[in-house]
């Protein structure tokens, strides 16, 4: 029973571990996110004018990046309204962005804004990420 308490502490002390939040040496780390919402499609998301993937609901983007001046921007079709966020990315540091799904009578918009990283964390415990997202890097 005891060496069952040990095994964690042992793996976290060692540095087995590994913090999936924080980014890579030299680089920057941008999570996108959407939870879970009722009708909602996939929207393409776009760092830096290049395809990150299709964000669906209840689930998150992660990229590693270089260091600078970043734009994220969420795009559908013609009946969307693209939404464009920029950030001043350092390095060592994550960022975390929510989207959410916005239905007027005639578009859909997926609204896009940082967020806290308490709050992210709290909200990121039950979302999933996009298969293959944690690998991703774009310059």
């Amino acid at each position: 029973m005891k060496a069952m308490l040990l095994i964690p502490l042992w793996l976290l002390i060692t540095g087995l571990f590994e913090d999936r939040w924080q980014p890579r040496n030299g680089q920057a780390r941008v999570i996108i996110y959407r939870q879970r919402e009722f009708g909602s499609t996939h929207y393409d998301i776009t760092i830096n004018d290049r395809k990150q993937g299709a964000l669906p609901t209840n689930r998150y983007i992660q990229v590693d990046i270089s260091p600078g001046r970043i734009k994220i921007e969420s795009k559908k079709d013609y009946f969307s309204d693209n939404q464009t966020l920029w950030l001043n990315a350092q390095a060592g540091h994550t960022y975390y962005v929510k989207a959410v799904e916005e239905v007027d009578f005639l578009s859909r918009t997926l609204l896009i804004a940082p967020i806290s990283e308490e709050q992210a964390q709290r909200e990121l415990q039950k979302i999933k990420p996009i298969a293959g997202s944690s690998s991703a890097t774009t310059n």
